[in-house]
C-alpha cells in the first residue's frame, strides 16, 4: 500500500504538535493550581504564626479560621474533612463544581500547623456559593482557558502546516506533472521555473539526464541508418567485381583478374575504416580523427571510378577536372563526404551533365537532369536524405566549408572547401 507523503507528513506534525499541546496545557494546568495552593499554604502559615488563639476561642481573620482545637473549626469544614487526621504543613482542600469548564461552586481549604514547642494549630477557610446575581451564570474555569488555549493553538499550527506543505506541494506536483511528459514529443521540454532551489536543481538534473539519454539512442538510430546507407557502395562494389570474376576465371589470363581482386581489396579497407569512422560519430566525445596526406585529384578520380557503375543505362555527359593537390585530412571521411556527393549525383541524374571539378582545395560537383520527369520521386533510392544529413554532420564536425543549392534552371550544385 503506497503512502501519500503530504499525508504522511500532516499527520506526523499535527500527532507531535498534538501531543505537545496536551502535555503543556496539563503542565500549566498543574502548575497554576500547584501555585494557587502554595500561594494560599503560605498565607495561612504566616496568619496562624502571627495570630494569638487559645481552645474554645477561634479567631476569623478576613476570610480565614484560626483555631487551637478541632472542634473550634466551622461545622461544613469539619463534615466536609471528616475522617481525614491533617499531618503538619500539609494542605487538603476540596471543590465542587459541576464541570472542568464551571468555577467551582465550593471550595474549602485546611491547614494544620504546628511550630516548636508549641500545640497543633489548625487553619482553614471556606468559599460558599454567592448569592444569585453577585455574579454571571456561567464563568470558565482556569482550566477550561488553558484546553481553550491548547486547542487554539492546535488548530493554528494545523492551518499553518496545510499552506505550507500546500505550497510546497503545488511545485512537487508541477515537477511531476514535467517530468510526465517531458519526453513525449519529439522534442524534449525545458524545465519549468521554481521557487525552491533544490527543486530546480532536481527538474535540471532529470533534464539532462533525459537529453543524455535521447542523444544517445540518436545516435544508436542514426548510426544504424548511416551504416546501412555508407556500406552499401562498397559491398556493390565487392559483389559486382565477384560477378566479374566468375565470368573470367575459366579463359582470361591471371593478369586480367588483377583490377577486379584489388577493387575487392581496396573497397574491403573502405568497409572497414568507414566503420570506424561511424563509430567515432556515435560517440559523445569524439576526440581526434586520425590525419594524412591525400592527393585530392587522385582521391577523387579513384571515388568516381568507384562509382561509375550508377552511370550504366543513363545518358549522361560526365566532366572530370582536377588539378594536383596536397592537403592532410582524415582519407575516410573524406572519402565518405565525396561519396556521398558523388553518388547523389549520379543517382539524381537520368539524363543530363554531370560536372566534377576541383581547383586547389575546391570541389565543385555540378548536376542538370535534362527532363526533370525522370528523376525518380523516391529520396530514399536517390539516397539525398541520410548522405546529405551525414554530410552535413561531418562538414561541421570536422570544419569544413560545405555549400549547396538548386538553381532555377534545375542545376544542383555543391561546393565543399577544405582547409588548405
Amino acid at each position: 500500500m503506497e503512502l501519500s507523503l503530504r499525508r504522511y507528513v500532516v499527520l506526523s506534525l499535527l500527532a507531535v504538535v498534538g501531543v505537545m499541546v496536551i502535555v503543556f496545557s496539563l503542565m500549566s494546568a498543574k502548575q497554576f493550581l500547584a501555585g494557587m495552593d502554595g500561594m494560599l499554604r503560605g498565607t495561612m502559615v504566616h496568619i496562624a504564626r502571627h495570630t494569638e488563639v487559645t481552645q474554645g476561642n477561634p479567631v476569623k481573620e478576613f476570610s480565614f479560621t484560626i483555631a487551637a482545637d478541632w472542634q473550634d473549626l466551622p461545622a461544613k469544614t469539619r463534615e466536609v474533612f471528616n475522617g481525614v487526621t491533617p499531618k503538619p504543613f500539609q494542605l487538603y482542600k476540596e471543590v465542587k463544581r459541576k464541570t472542568i469548564f464551571h468555577r467551582p461552586d465550593e471550595a474549602h481549604f485546611l491547614l494544620a500547623v504546628k511550630f516548636d514547642n508549641e500545640p497543633v494549630r489548625y487553619v482553614s477557610q471556606s468559599f460558599n456559593p454567592r448569592d444569585p446575581g453577585d455574579e454571571p451564570p456561567f464563568r470558565m474555569s482556569r482550566e477550561a482557558w488553558i484546553l481553550i488555549l491548547g486547542l487554539g493553538v492546535l488548530l493554528g499550527f494545523t492551518l499553518l502546516v496545510l499552506i505550507v506543505i500546500r505550497t510546497i506541494a503545488r511545485p512537487v506536483e508541477r515537477l511531476q506533472s514535467w517530468a510526465d511528459g517531458v519526453g513525449k514529443g519529439d522534442e524534449l521540454t525545458p524545465p519549468p521555473q521554481f521557487r525552491y532551489a533544490e527543486l530546480n536543481t532536481l527538474a535540471r538534473l532529470f533534464y539532462q539526464g533525459m537529453l543524455a539519454v535521447k542523444q544517445s539512442v540518436k545516435r544508436e538510430q542514426e548510426f544504424v541508418r548511416h551504416a546501412s546507407h555508407e556500406l552499401r557502395t562498397p559491398i556493390a562494389v565487392i559483389r559486382s567485381s565477384m560477378d566479374l570474376i566468375g565470368k573470367v576465371r575459366q579463359e582470361a589470363p591471371a593478369d586480367k583478374l588483377s583490377r577486379p581482386l584489388q577493387r575487392i581489396e581496396n573497397a574491403s579497407h573502405t568497409m572497414v575504416d568507414l566503420t570506424e569512422t561511424l563509430l567515432w560519430l556515435t560517440k559523445v566525445d569524439k576526440g581526434e580523427l586520425a590525419l594524412s596526406d591525400i592527393a585530392l585529384d587522385e582521391l577523387l578520380q579513384k571515388v568516381t571510378e568507384e562509382l561509375g557503375y550508377l552511370l550504366q543505362g543513363k545518358d549522361i555527359e560526365l566532366t572530370i577536372a582536377t588539378q594536383p593537390c596536397e592537403i592532410t585530412e582524415n582519407a575516410t571521411a573524406l572519402r565518405i563526404v565525396l561519396g556521398n556527393l558523388i553518388r547523389n549525383a549520379f543517382q539524381h541524374t537520368q539524363h543530363g551533365i554531370v560536372l566534377i571539378q576541383q581547383t586547389g582545395a575546391t570541389v565543385t560537383i555540378i548536376n542538370q537532369e535534362a527532363n526533370a520527369q525522370d528523376i525518380p520521386d523516391s529520396k530514399e533510392e536517390l539516397g539525398f536524405g541520410l548522405g546529405l544529413q551525414m554530410v552535413s554532420e561531418l562538414t561541421a564536425l570536422l570544419g569544413w566549408s560545405y555549400q549547396h543549392g538548386k538553381a532555377e534552371d534545375g542545376k544542383y550544385t555543391v561546393v565543399i572547401t577544405l582547409p588548405a
